[in-house]
């Protein structure tokens, strides 16, 4: 079995996942103060997260590198329609089940107008059946868009437990959206 999980892969249809991802956005939006929900947002983009384990995440504890790249397509400002993010560090005692846990962080958006974003966050990850939601709020503390808030909403499917048990996953997917001046 591949280590690549996708909708595809999956047995969950394309529109299942689409509709689950937009339900969580839903829910964490109305989750926000009528004040906030309704502001209007200066940039909007679809984001798609690839996340590469080294070694591959399996149900046994271990450390493990990570390096995410994320690319921002159909921004709404039409001055940056585009951008890119990379992440990489080490986790202690990641597993299949594991491997992403509640904390803070600073991600730099990359523009395609040669900008950059530095976003410095609080991240929530939540499991809901079979998917893992990921979403980070705080605010842009430098470059393009300082001191607006931000949040980034994430969601992919669980690693493959198969795949866990046997030689382990080492690549994640996660389509989303990024919001800045909510």
């Amino acid at each position: 079995m591949s280590p690549r999980r996708t909708a595809r892969g999956s047995g969950r249809s394309a529109p299942s996942v689409f509709l689950a991802l937009t339900m969580l956005v839903t829910v964490g939006l109305s989750l926000l103060p009528a004040s906030v929900a309704h502001a209007a947002s200066l940039q909007v983009c679809t984001l798609q997260e690839d996340i590469v384990y080294q070694p591959p995440l399996t149900n046994t504890p271990q450390t493990v590198a990570y390096a995410v790249h994320g690319r921002l397509t159909a921004c709404t400002d039409g001055s940056v329609p585009t951008g890119w993010y990379e992440e990489s560090g080490t986790a202690t005692g990641a597993t299949c089940t594991s491997l992403l846990t509640s904390a803070g962080g600073t991600r730099t958006y990359h523009w395609s107008s040669g900008e950059h974003s530095t976003f410095a966050y609080t991240r929530v990850v939540n499991r809901l059946a079979g998917y893992i939601q990921v979403i980070a709020t705080g605010s842009i503390q430098d470059g393009r868009y300082e001191g607006l808030p931000a949040i980034s909403q994430g969601l992919g499917l669980q690693p493959d437990p198969l795949a866990c048990a046997a030689g382990g996953v080492a690549r994640l997917t996660a389509p989303g959206t990024l919001t800045i001046g909510l």
